[in-house]
């Protein structure tokens, strides 16, 4: 392992490039598909989707927190969130599991062309 002095800061560089430390960076995943009869009655709402992040960067044990109105998106955020994926986080040049993310999944109509239907 190599030490370097850049410009007052000190950087421990090992095999990695010197990456020793990181969040977990979203890289892909499709969006949800707004489920039609929500649609086509003007249903609005929001999911809250509990999961946590393995190592290798994939949702799991993704979980409903809370929804508004309950019982109409609750599928398609859970869909969008599992199909997620992450560079997962570092710590001391390790990736590391993230447990308890909290996303919240928005169904707003002024959007719908962003949306899928099902």
């Amino acid at each position: 392992m190599r030490k370097v002095l850049v410009a007052g800061v000190l950087l421990v560089l090992g095999g990695c490039g010197g990456i020793q430390n990181r969040p977990i960076q979203l890289v892909s995943g499709s969006g949800p598909v707004y489920p039609k009869t929500a649609n086509t009655a003007g249903v609005e709402g929001m999911v809250v989707v509990r999961y946590d992040i393995s190592v290798d960067g994939r949702v799991i044990n993704a979980r409903v927190d809370s929804a508004e109105p309950s019982g109409v998106f609750e599928a398609a955020a859970l869909a969008a969130v599992r199909s997620w994926r992450y560079n997962p986080a570092i710590r001391d040049g390790e990736p590391i599991p993230v447990q308890n993310v909290l996303s919240t999944v928005r169904f707003l109509l002024d959007d719908d062309d962003v949306y899928d239907n099902y």
